[in-house]
């Protein structure tokens, strides 16, 4: 078992119980709007193990798929190359590393703003698989096409024993996964 939630209970939402296993894939929905954001990290910060809850139990803390941030100093005068980006943020030993350039076009000196933002989240992704096969993840900012693609190459990677929670705004994927979590609203 990687993590077993009891139920999650504040006094504004209720995320009902649920167990994460090596091989499965669970999704969280919240709904979209404002707050998705926020308990977005709230979440995140719960399954990586950075803040602790009573009611959830992590065996194995989740590493969360971040997305790429650059400062605008950073991109006007430095930015940040795919290959830096890779020898920073990903184990080069793992096949993950550089599955970013099977995607047309994209070489070792790159510049990660120039990228569409579904190149972007996959660079991101591959970076994290590199390093931790039990991940959290979201499919904000991208297209349809992306999202889909994301969510596959996450699916595939958990079947050699990996797990995975997507913490989404849109039920899409919900009869695409092994558990589908919906968030219950306990203030209106």
């Amino acid at each position: 078992m990687i993590v077993e939630s009891k139920g999650i209970k504040t006094d504004q939402y209720y995320i009902p119980p649920f167990e994460l296993r090596e091989g499965e894939l669970v999704v969280i929905y919240l709904y979209g709007g404002a707050h998705y954001y926020d308990l977005k990290k709230e979440l995140v910060d719960i399954f990586t193990g950075k803040t602790r809850h009573d009611k959830v139990n992590i065996f194995r803390p989740l590493t969360f798929v971040n997305h790429f941030k650059e400062s605008v100093f950073g991109r006007l005068f430095y930015p940040v190359t795919v290959g830096e980006y890779l020898s920073k943020n990903a184990n080069a030993k793992s096949n993950f590393a550089s599955r970013i350039y099977d995607i047309a076009r994209i070489s070792k000196r790159t510049k990660v703003n120039t990228l569409e933002r579904n190149a972007e989240k996959l660079l991101c992704l591959y970076s994290t698989l590199s390093k931790s096969t039990n991940i959290v993840f979201d499919l904000s900012g991208q297209d349809p096409q992306g999202a889909l693609e994301t969510y596959n190459i996450v699916k595939d990677s958990i079947r050699n024993g990996g797990s995975a929670i997507l913490i989404d705004w849109a039920n899409d994927m919900k009869y695409d996964c092994t558990k589908f979590i919906t968030i219950e609203w306990t203030k209106k």
